[in-house]
Order: C-alpha cells, then sequence, then structure tokens
C-alpha cells in the first residue's frame, strides 16, 4: 500500500487516538507512507508530534492538493465518525481513488440535539463548516446536501424516509468499510446512516475494555460512586450554566465519594464544584462501586461489571434502550437519584447483558483492523 491517510478534527484525540493506532500500522508495515491530517481549525501547535518517527503531521487540504495530483487505488483514508467534516474529506479523498475505512468513536443516537452555533463553536470552524456544506450545495449535490443539513440540524423523519428512496446518490460520502463496536451497530448504520447489508461491516469490540479495564491494576473502591462525563456543553448540546446545575447537585450530595471520569474534550471548569466538596476528577477509568451518567459508551463498561449503574434523563434527550433496560434505575430528578445512592436502596435490573452493542473482545480492537484492513487490500 502507498499510504494511509487518518483523519480527525479534534487535537486531543490525535495524541490520545490516532497518533498511538498510525504507530501500531506503522509497525505492521501496513504502507510506505504515513500522514496524521487534520482541518486548518485545529490548533495544531498542541499536536503531540514527539515519538512520531516516519509519520507526517499536515492541514489535510495540504496532502490532499499533493495527492489529488497522482490518484492510487493503493492508499487508505481512515476516520472516526460520519460528521461534516469526516464525509466531506471521505467523499474528497474517495473521488482520487483511497479506500474509506470509518471506526466507531462511540456510542450513537438516530438525532441528537444541537445548538445551531453552538455546533460550529468557533468562528474557524464555522467558516470552515459553511465551506464544506456550501461545496455539495453549489455542485448541485442535492441529496449529500440534505442529508448533511437533516443529519445535524432538521432533524426529520419524513426527510429520511424521503433519502432512503434515493440513498443510491449518498454512496460518495459513505466509507467502504465500517469498524463496529457490536452486531446492532451495523443494523443502526443500514436504517440511520443509508448504508445497506451488502456493504462491508467488522465488529472490532470495544476498544474501552482493553484501554481500561484488561490489565487494570485500579483497587476497587465499593463507597466511591463514579460520575461518567459526557461532552454536552463542548458539543454545543446544553449551555454550561445548566450543565454546572447538574455536577453542583452530585457534588453537594456525595461531596467526597464523588470522582468524575473526564472525557477527553471535557472543560475542567465545568467540575470545580466537586474539588470544592472533596471530590476528584480523572481521565482514567476508576473500579467504583456505583457508576452515574446519561448515556456515555463508557457505561458499557460499567455494565459489564458487579457495580450499580444509575442514568439520570436530562435536556430531554432520550437514552438507549440497551442502558435503559440494563442501568440499575433511571432518574428525572438530581436529588431522587443522590437520595438512593445515599440510602443505598436496592436495584430494579436483572440482568446486564449488552455485548450485543458493545462487545469485549479478546483479540486487540487494532489487530482486528489490521486483518480487516490486509483482507481490504488483498
Amino acid at each position: 500500500m502507498d499510504s494511509v491517510v487518518v483523519f480527525e478534527v479534534h487535537f486531543s484525540n490525535i495524541n490520545r487516538y490516532v497518533t498511538p493506532f498510525i504507530k501500531f500500522l506503522k509497525g505492521k508495515n501496513v504502507a510506505q507512507h504515513y500522514y496524521v491530517v487534520y482541518p486548518a481549525f485545529v490548533e495544531a501547535e498542541k499536536i503531540d508530534k514527539s515519538d512520531a518517527d516516519g509519520i507526517t503531521f499536515v492541514e489535510v487540504s495540504k496532502l490532499y492538493r499533493l495527492k489529488k495530483r497522482s490518484p492510487t487505488t493503493k492508499s487508505l483514508f481512515f476516520n472516526y465518525s460520519y460528521r461534516l467534516a469526516d464525509l466531506y474529506w471521505t467523499y474528497r479523498f474517495k473521488r482520487i481513488g483511497y479506500i474509506s475505512f470509518q471506526q466507531q468513536h462511540g456510542m450513537y443516537a438516530d438525532f441528537l440535539k444541537r445548538s445551531f452555533f453552538g455546533y460550529f463553536s468557533a468562528i474557524r470552524r464555522k467558516l470552515y463548516y459553511f465551506k464544506y456544506l456550501s461545496f455539495f450545495g453549489l455542485r448541485l449535490k442535492g441529496t449529500i446536501f440534505l442529508y448533511l443539513v437533516n443529519k445535524d440540524f432538521v432533524k426529520s423523519k419524513k426527510i429520511n424516509a424521503f433519502l432512503e428512496s434515493r440513498k443510491q446518490n449518498l454512496a460518495p460520502v459513505l466509507s467502504n468499510h465500517l469498524l463496529i463496536w457490536g452486531s446492532f451497530w451495523k443494523e443502526w448504520f443500514i436504517e440511520n446512516q443509508f448504508y445497506t447489508v451488502d456493504d462491508t461491516f467488522t465488529v472490532i469490540g470495544n476498544p474501552d475494555y482493553h484501554k481500561f479495564i484488561v490489565n487494570n491494576q485500579n483497587s476497587y473502591k465499593e463507597e466511591e460512586v463514579c460520575y461518567i462525563a459526557q461532552t454536552f456543553v463542548e458539543d454545543g448540546r446544553m449551555e454550561s450554566e445548566e450543565y454546572m446545575k447538574i455536577i453542583a447537585g452530585l457534588a453537594d450530595g456525595l461531596k467526597e465519594r464523588l470522582v468524575i471520569k473526564l472525557h477527553p474534550r471535557s472543560q475542567k471548569e465545568l467540575f470545580q464544584k466537586v474539588l470544592d466538596n472533596g471530590g476528584a476528577l480523572t481521565y482514567d477509568f476508576p473500579v467504583s462501586g456505583t457508576y452515574l451518567g446519561h448515556y456515555s459508551s463508557m457505561l458499557a463498561l460499567a455494565l459489564n461489571m458487579k457495580a450499580k449503574v444509575f442514568l439520570l434523563e436530562v435536556n430531554n434527550e432520550t437514552i438507549p434502550h440497551y442502558f435503559k433496560d440494563t442501568a440499575d434505575k433511571v432518574f428525572e430528578s438530581i436529588d431522587r437519584l443522590v437520595t438512593s445512592i445515599l440510602k443505598n436502596e436496592n436495584s430494579n435490573s436483572s440482568t446486564k447483558e449488552i455485548s450485543f452493542f458493545f462487545e469485549n473482545k479478546e483479540e486487540h480492537p487494532y489487530e482486528l483492523i489490521f486483518q480487516a484492513i490486509a483482507k481490504q487490500f488483498q
């Protein structure tokens, strides 16, 4: 293979996930050239390029202009989601002969509530995302344009039904190969992102299982309560004041028992109340007696453990049935949730089997991805 190009839109994800993955592929001698690429709005100065010999870090449009001069069918474009930027660059690289792989990065919902301006967040991101949308509109790619707008903003099932009848026109932005965490997600991509049963899927399992659970030497703390943070604020789906009220309710009620499992993109200042009450913040996955959350994919780890799992409904967002049905209890009130924990109330759940959705595989996901790439390019 000539080149492996891995795309991501957050510098923190590049440091935590992309670079280790591409170093693994380089160790397997998958290709002659390895590139980590990102849009111009990414804070490139925060990308850790140390200990990455033989890997080129470059703004994506610069590499694209170089590569389109010599189209190839022996190169791979790899990305982590179906975000607007991912789909735009999937379209561009597929047009010059790249095979596209997409890896599932977490739990997906049919539609997520977003603030229009929050979605674009910063001025540079706004300009680039408008550019991506305009690209398809100006080229009369009406079906693709409608899909992108409906996916993130309009969220109409009627439009989805219309797109289903024209889904052959969406093929240019869809990946050639999808890497998913459990068998359920094949059905989800077919029903929600217009893939077909004939498309190529590989179940690689839940990568968090190997990152946090396998060979985890952390001691079990039965009295500890771990809240799994989500990027409601960072993704523009909730105002910071509203989210901080949730955190304050947990911190004031649970005090030093509370530890926050931060998301890699969490704004730490949102959780100051936890520290003020004697709690803790961590990027690791603590082995706790009780876990709290909303619908983060990290809950899959908790549900596979001998711990209580409580969910809190917020933001008028729907908790997926596979979490709701397997959690010990689901609450609408923070006060009621805290009271239940403090009184050590019994749970309602009798089973916590969710492997159909989030499978724990003994083989590391990187190895399974390598096998899938080798098969695709053989």
